[in-house]
């Protein structure tokens, strides 16, 4: 028996390192915490650019409501007033179509977090602070024939996860599938929680947080179940939702993968709200040098928010780290940034780098 855990453990750690030593390819990241997207309006006025005017108002109203609800919470009914307009940076029309004098479109928009985390303080409401490691979400489908599907097509629940496309206090990952993620896990693996399965792919995305999202459908009624690790935020163990007259079952989907995405932003919320932020961060170190590593190696020892720090691998190109830190995420960058080490979001994963060291 301890054998057979050892030799599961080693190849654990040897899946780790080579994959590490080897970067996924490119999969869809879903993190901004100032970004809503998604907002569709369908608007009727006097003339056509009328419609298409109120039509973007509108779709920035909205936006900047769901915007204070994942930042705030219930708190947001402290808040005043205010025009989200004002609060905008910029806005992407996603798509969009007139039929005479009625305009219909969906919207991402962009707010300025400068100025939204002023109108929350202002207000004396505690500003929830995005997460600095990223989730990798598995989302399997259960067919009525009890047929599962996760890498394979069709798969609609992982379609309804792809069209998130952004925003949210929880930075996910989505893997795009590749032979790498086949062999990684399977769908019943993902159903059944395999520990060393999950453990795997998350190595592979260098990351300890893997989500299973598991959506089974029956007749009307979706049931929704997640399994995850001990560090991964799981706001519910299983939820139900019950197929609206009308609605389809893509629609239904894409209304279940939203909620879950809202629940873990809530969850995200109450820990920022407790100091619950306090934690790890995986993070790439790329080199050119070993003076690089040196540097980071030094520096690392001046930010009294990092308490300690892991080595998982070093190569010639690329260290991985884990930081143990204390604090939000804005306030770790800014306590890196202070002891000369650079903290960025890049290519899905955070990268680390001395700051003036070639």
């Amino acid at each position: 028996m301890h054998s057979l855990r050892l030799a599961g453990a080693l190849a654990l750690v040897a899946a780790f390192v080579s994959l590490l030593c080897a970067p996924p390819a490119a999969a869809q990241t879903l993190f901004d915490p100032y970004t809503v997207q998604g907002i569709d309006v369908d608007v009727t006025a006097a003339t056509a650019q009328a419609a298409k005017d109120q039509g973007i108002t509108e779709a920035q109203r909205q936006a900047f409501g769901q915007l204070l609800e994942r930042l705030a919470g219930d708190a947001r009914s402290k808040l005043p007033a205010a025009d989200g307009v004002e609060y905008v940076r910029d806005f992407t029309v996603e798509q969009e179509r007139s039929v005479g004098n009625r305009y219909i479109g969906s919207f991402a928009v962009r707010f300025n977090p400068a100025h939204v985390k002023r109108l929350l303080q202002s207000a004396g409401v505690e500003v929830a602070e995005g997460r600095t490691r990223p989730v990798v979400v598995v989302p399997v489908f259960v067919a009525e024939d009890g047929r599962a599907a996760l890498w394979d097509d069709p798969n609609p629940w992982r379609a309804a996860w792809g069209a998130l496309r952004g925003g949210g206090l929880v930075p996910m990952i989505l893997p795009l599938g590749d032979l790498a993620d086949m062999q990684t896990i399977n769908a019943t693996q993902a159903l059944d929680g395999d520990s060393l399965a999950m453990q795997s792919l998350g190595a592979r995305w260098r990351t300890p947080d893997v989500l299973v999202a598991a959506a089974t459908l029956r007749g009307r009624v979706l049931d929704v179940a997640l399994k995850a690790g001990p560090t991964t935020p799981k706001p519910f163990d299983t939820l139900s939702y019950k197929q609206a007259e009308g609605e389809s079952v893509e629609a239904l989907l894409t209304r279940a993968a939203k909620d879950v995405s809202r629940a873990l932003d809530a969850v995200q919320r109450q820990m920022s709200h407790t100091g619950g932020e306090a934690g790890t961060v995986s993070a790439l170190v790329p080199l050119s040098g070993f003076n690089q590593w040196m540097a980071v190696r030094e520096r690392l020892g001046r930010v009294p928010m990092v308490k300690r720090w892991e080595l998982v691998s070093l190569s010639r190109a690329e260290a991985a780290i884990i930081l143990h830190v204390n604090g939000a995420s804005e306030q770790v960058a800014q306590g890196l940034e202070q002891g000369g080490l650079h903290l960025e979001w890049r290519d899905n994963f955070w990268t680390l780098s001395p700051i003036g060291v070639n």
